[in-house]
């Protein structure tokens, strides 16, 4: 089974988000996911995809993670209790 991503190369393991196969190339050792994966990442948790970005730090951010302020926008719930609200 060639890789996921370069399909080129033996894939060799498993993305834990995507269950993707890919080489060693194509992977995140430290956070366990794929090079795809790896980008699309909550930049908070680092568990989950992102689904958007915070209004105020800029960074990406999953669906636990941030909180709905408007149909378009987000804030994360860092930002929120630095801000001293409650969610």
């Amino acid at each position: 089974m060639r890789c996921s991503i370069c399909e080129e190369k033996p894939a060799v393991l498993e993305c834990r988000v995507c269950r993707r196969m890919v080489c060693g190339d194509d992977y995140v050792r430290e956070k366990r996911v794929c090079s795809a994966c790896q980008d699309a990442l909550c930049q908070i948790c680092n568990k989950y995809l992102s689904i958007g970005y915070c209004s105020i730090c800029g960074r990406m951010g999953c669906e636990d993670c941030l909180v709905k302020v408007s149909p378009v926008s987000y804030i994360c719930r860092h930002c929120i209790s630095k801000l001293g609200y409650e969610v």
